[in-house]
Order: C-alpha cells, then structure tokens, then sequence
C-alpha cells in the first residue's frame, strides 16, 4: 500500500517497458518517440539536481509552461524527490504569477522561455521563498541577484555530476513516499473569485488512475494528443498520469492552432478535449459542407440524416426490446440501417474521420456540460465522445460515461470507490478516495466546502433513471428573476450550440424582470452568411453590424424562445463586436466563459437592455 503512487508507476514503466516508446514531441519539424529509458533517465538528472539545490522533500516548486516534454520531466522529477508541483497557466499576466509562486511558497519555478521567465523578474519583490528559476528553452540573457538562474541544460548536467557521488540519495527519497503525501497544490482557474489552492495527495491521484482504468478501458497500443493544458486537473489526470498508469504514448500538440496539423501527423486513438473544442469543429465542417458544391450537400445531409434515423431506431430498440415480440422485423430493420450506413460511411464519415488522422477510437470530454446535439454528430460520422465530469477538488473524474454505455445528456455513473448524492437544493455532493485534502492555508474554505465527509461540489444536478446523473447547472450561476423563477444559463446558452453565426452567448437577468444575453459571433460563420447572401463588407465590425446579420440573429433567438417558458426566453439581447477570449481574460484556459468577469466588464450595456424596466419601477414609487 505504502508504494501505490503515481511516481512508483513511473518509474515501474521505465524499468519494465523501457525499449518501448513513452512520448513524442515536435523535433526539427517531425515528431521523434523518446522511449521509456531515456523518459526515465531525464527525470533522474533533473531529480538529482533538485536534490543538489537542496529541494526537501514537501518543498513546493511551479511550473509555469504550455504543455511540452520539460513540463512532464519537471512534473515526474519534483514528484520522485518527494516535492510538491504547483502548475500555473503559461497565460496568466504577472501579478496572478507573482501571486500564485508567493502564496504556495514556491522554492523554485520551471519557466517555458524568456516570456515566462520575465513575468518573474520584472517584479519588484520576488517572493521571499523563491530560490531558484530554471529556463526551459533558450539561454539566460541576464543575471539576477536575487535569485539563482540556470537553463534545462544545466540541471540535468548538475545531475550528471550528483547522482553518481550520491548513488541512495534518490532512492531514499522515493523510498519515503507514501499514498497520504502531499503531491501537488492544483489553483483552480475559476470563472469568479480568487484562485484557491486544491491539495491533492498523491492516494488522491493514484485512486483516479486507477478507477479511470476499469472504467474507460485502453488498449495497449493507444496514442493520445496533449493539447489541453497540463496546469489543468483533466489533462494532467486524464492525460499525463493516467497514460503512465496505463502505459500509453502521450504526443504533445504544438499549440491550440496546430491541434488539426498535428493530429494527421501523431493519428492518435484517445484523445481529451473540452466542449468548446468539439463545438468548434463541428461549427467549421458545418460551414464547409455550406460552401460546397449542391450535390456534396445533398450526399453529405443524406448521410447525416441517415446517421441521425438509425441513431433514433436503436434508442427506440434498446427500450422496446424487452416488450417487442416482432423480433425478426427489427433484424430486418436493422439490416437495412446497416447496409445504409456502410455506404454512408464509406462516401462520407471515413472522410471526416481521416482528419482527425484515421485511428481515433473516442474522445474524452470534461471541464463543462457538452451540447446533445454536438455529440451526436461525433457519435454518427463514428467519433463517439465519452463524457465526465469532476473538479479540481475530485483530482477530475468523479463520474463518466462508458464507451459501451454512453447515454448522450448524462456524465454517467460514479467511478469505483466514489459516493454521490444530490442535497435538497439539487447540489451534487461527493465523497470518496479522489476528494482533496483541502485548500492550502485556507482552512475557513476547507469548513465550507467539506461538511459531515461529503464534498459540496456547487453543480446542480439528478439521477436519471438508470443511475446516470445529470448535470443542470453551477448553484452560483442560477438566475432567479424578480418574480422567483429559477433559470438555468448554462441550458440556455447550450441551445445556441451549433449556430453557424453564434460563438458565444452569455445569459444576464439575477434579480431581473427577464432574461437578456450578450452574443458573440463567429468569424468563420459570419464570412460564409456573407459569401453566401453576396454582402459586400471592409471589415469584420461593419459586417457584425449589416441589418441582414442583425435579423438573422433575432431571428436565430426568437427560434429558440419557442421551446422555452416565457420566463426562460431571451427578451433582449447585445451583439459584441468581438468574440471572447483567454487574451482578454473572457475565458479560462479551458475554455469556459468566466461569467463574472464578463458580466462586470459589459455590466452598463447589460443594464440598459432593462432601462425601460427601470424607468417604470421609478415611476411607481
């Protein structure tokens, strides 16, 4: 029990499948496998010089990097001298870097490049517990009294000379981990608040690999891309750890944009994404199928309505099976359906899937509810998307679906070993072996979000049927309106999933007589409605602006309002000339709409969607 860690995997993998691939990353304009030994041997030197910098074990250390070998070196090398990784988004500004190295106590930080590393030594004050920072790409240009600089290259030739004069020096110190050791404090990215910092122990961990495994079952031979941030729970959890505990090759994408190159050229098996990430892609072939010559519309709606029809026909078999006599007219059905969709398949989904490099088997999805609509053209051209759910605070997946068991609209059932019940409010509560330790040196957030054992996770959430839970909402997103109706933003904003012109759309009205919004458009949507409505433009605002996109909108909204409650409906609305952005701190670095932030950085146009509103309430006082 004592040795059931992730960095006791690691270093089982590097002894047992050590001729073996273990990663690939970009070298010289193609992608190179390092093989397990060599992986291994990487995190060694830069572990022995960790110990050489006199790094203790329970020392906290950052990395501050987009996602690239070095971070998993670093990551694993921290990890095996008993140190404790603090990840921070390589997009955070230097304020919220400053804060997060001095609030964690960092003795040193990994930094990607010459950018990263001057968002430390541009500060005035360094914090007091830093000691050292090393640059992973490119050479120091400059000294710093304050605090000792060295390169990638450096640490692990100071290992070369450390490890062979201190040969048990490493091997005690991993010796002495244990499963109840803290393993890293994850600083939740968070659409509101400042970031708290979540103790994940390394049992913790362990326990997440270990259910991930029985649930999702991998092959041997899978490849993953790594593209979503390692300084986010899911990937590191999901990507980095459980392809150690399972053995898998990880590939590292470039960057977001590359994500399309680099799956032709990697052609993985799994991958973890984000649903604005399938939201996206589903937009732009959308908008391609649209630019097509009429007869490859007509073949390819053929094949998705076909898709969508036998999709339908096995729902309704699956749940008249046990009451349906007319079993061999089914079979007959089914045939048909079967043959159909091997044509289909093979004049149109194989296409679509050779994009995504030919060999994917599902995708993975977490970090916010997915669109039904979105998964289901995944799951027809046979991309089928399996979706979780879990937080920082539950080291990721508490719950997930099966690739043989994926009800679209649910997150599935809870993981082994984990525990969920829903609160009187509807609040999803958790309890099991993945739930964290506590927020670090906030113990009155701790008291509050642990009561009686059970983790008060804030999402809104019900148990279908069949066990499978659903998840409605974020508790502090709920709108209540002025006249005490419960609305649901996130339900809302998820109807617009799809719309070749829409980006985004946020839901506005707490407290409100009605629900306004503010919409983002899609440059790639909105220069397709162009070409295809012959609008002649000069720049991107003036086409936000032209009357024919303004009523294809209010049309596109009053679409909607049709399958709502009068007190769900979208009255009024704003159109941005701009969409959101991680740039401009609209969203986090998965993604996600940071509600607060937006609602106060747009809070005068908001409210004077309800100017009338207001004007009427004065009048009658």
């Amino acid at each position: 029990m004592k040795h059931e860690t992730i960095v006791h995997v690691f270093w089982e993998r590097v002894k047992t499948m050590a001729e073996r691939p273990a990663i690939l990353h970009k070298v010289a304009g193609s992608y190179r496998p390092v093989i397990w030994r060599e992986h291994g041997r990487v995190v060694e030197l830069v572990a022995g010089a960790l110990l050489k910098l006199g790094v203790n074990s329970g020392d906290k250390l950052s990395i501050l990097s987009s996602n690239r070998p070095q971070w998993t070196w670093a990551d694993l090398a921290i990890l095996t001298v008993g140190g404790v990784t603090v990840p921070i988004y390589p997009t955070l500004h230097s304020p919220e870097v400053e804060y997060l190295v001095r609030h964690s106590d960092s003795v040193g930080v990994f930094v990607e490049n010459q950018n990263q590393l001057n968002k430390l030594l541009s500060l005035d004050t360094l914090p007091p517990e830093l000691r050292f920072i090393v640059l992973m790409d490119g050479h120091i240009k400059t000294n710093d009294p304050r605090v000792k600089l060295m390169t990638f290259d450096d640490l692990v030739k100071d290992g070369e000379v450390y490890l062979p004069n201190n040969p048990q020096a490493l091997k005690d110190r991993l010796e002495a981990i244990g499963p109840d050791d803290l393993a890293t404090i994850v600083y939740t990215s968070g659409t509101t608040g400042v970031p708290k910092g979540v103790m994940l122990l390394h049992r913790n961990i362990y326990s997440v690999c270990q259910a991930a495994s029985v649930f999702i079952g991998f092959h041997a031979d899978d490849v993953s891309l790594s593209f979503l941030p390692l300084a986010h729970v899911y990937e590191r959890m999901c990507g980095q750890f459980v392809g150690i505990y399972e053995g898998l090759v990880m590939a590292y994408a470039e960057s977001m944009e590359a994500v399309a190159q680099n799956m032709i050229e990697v052609r993985p098996t799994v991958m973890n994404g984000v649903p604005r990430f399938f939201e996206k892609i589903y937009n732009r072939i959308q908008t391609e199928v649209r630019n097509m010559p009429q007869a490859q519309q007509y073949l390819i709606r053929w094949a998705l309505a076909l898709g969508k029809r036998a999709d339908k026909y096995a729902q309704r078999s699956h749940l008249m099976a046990a009451v349906d006599a007319n079993e061999g007219a089914q079979e007959i059905i089914r045939k048909i359906y079967r043959g159909e969709l091997r044509v289909a398949d093979r004049l149109v989904f194989s296409r679509i899937r050779r994009r995504f490099g030919g060999r994917l088997r599902f995708f993975c999805s977490g970090a916010a509810p997915l669109s039904t609509e979105v998964q289901l053209f995944f799951d027809t051209i046979g991309l089928p998307i399996v979706e979780g759910w879990g937080l920082t605070e539950t080291a990721a997946p508490i719950c997930g679906n099966r690739l043989h068991d994926n009800m679209r609209g649910t997150v599935g059932r809870p993981l082994p070993g984990a525990e969920i019940k829903i609160a009187e409010d509807g609040e999803i509560l958790v309890k099991g072996p993945s739930v964290f330790a506590g927020y670090y040196k906030d113990e009155e957030a701790t008291k509050k979000a642990i009561v009686d054992g059970w983790f008060l996770t804030g999402d809104i959430g019900e148990f279908d049927e069949d066990g499978r839970l659903k998840i409605t909402d974020r508790k502090k997103d709920i709108i209540i309106t002025a006249g005490g109706k419960h609305v649901a933003p996130q339900a809302l904003e998820n109807l617009f999933v799809g719309e070749p012109l829409i980006s985004h759309v946020l839901a506005y009205g707490d407290r409100r007589k009605y629900i306004t919004a503010l919409i983002t458009l899609s440059p790639d949507g909105l220069a397709a409605f162009a070409k295809h409505n012959q609008i002649t433009y000069s720049s991107p605002e003036e086409l936000i602006n032209h009357p024919q996109i303004q009523r294809e909108i209010e049309s596109v909204v009053a679409k909607k309002n049709q399958s709502l409650a009068s007190f769900q409906q979208v009255k009024k609305f704003l159109i941005l000339d701009k969409d959101f952005s991680i740039e401009g701190n609209e969203l986090t670095p998965t993604l996600k709409v940071k509600r607060k932030v937006v609602t106060e950085k747009y809070k005068d146009m908001l409210d004077s969607l309800y100017e009338a509103e207001d004007l009427q309430m004065e009048q009658a006082k």
